[in-house]
């Protein structure tokens, strides 16, 4: 996969986020178990871009990038149970821009950068679009059946 794709597809989710999501009502959102809702996978999203956004910049000052999607990923305190899922797609929008903004100034070597045997930015920025699918078919699942 080119590294053009990889920015292209990490565009077509926010895209796709803001077509399918953020026309809902709240309350379709939050249907389900807490952590089971669309709104708790645009939380997880958010939360996940949030943490690569963080470690790619620290990855390009030095600091490795640390492993960002299992169960010893850093924790984020950054959630309200009132926050309406409109403003967490926001935030995640941010984050994502930031990202994009980084990912397009690389050029091919600091692509391929690593750090003490971690995988290179390519690597991470494909794992990060993989989540972002993953994610993508969760919520589309969640939104199969109507409310």
């Amino acid at each position: 996969m080119a590294d053009q794709d990889v920015i292209d597809g990490l565009i077509a989710t926010y895209r796709d986020l803001n077509a399918k999501v953020r026309p809902l009502s709240e309350e379709r959102l939050r249907l389900g178990e807490p952590q089971d809702t669309v709104r708790g996978v645009v939380t997880r999203l958010r939360d996940d871009e949030l943490r690569f956004s963080q470690a790619l910049k620290d990855s390009l000052t030095g600091v490795p990038i640390p492993n960002l999607f299992g169960a010893d990923a850093p924790v984020l305190a950054n959630e309200r149970a009132d926050e309406a899922t409109s403003s967490i797609l926001a935030q995640f929008g941010t984050a994502r821009e930031s990202t994009l903004a980084m990912l397009r100034a690389l050029d091919p070597t600091q692509w391929d950068h690593q750090s003490n045997g971690t995988p290179s930015v390519r690597a991470r920025a494909r794992e990060l679009l993989a989540n972002d699918r993953r994610c993508m078919e969760r919520i589309i699942s969640l939104l199969g059946s109507p409310a």
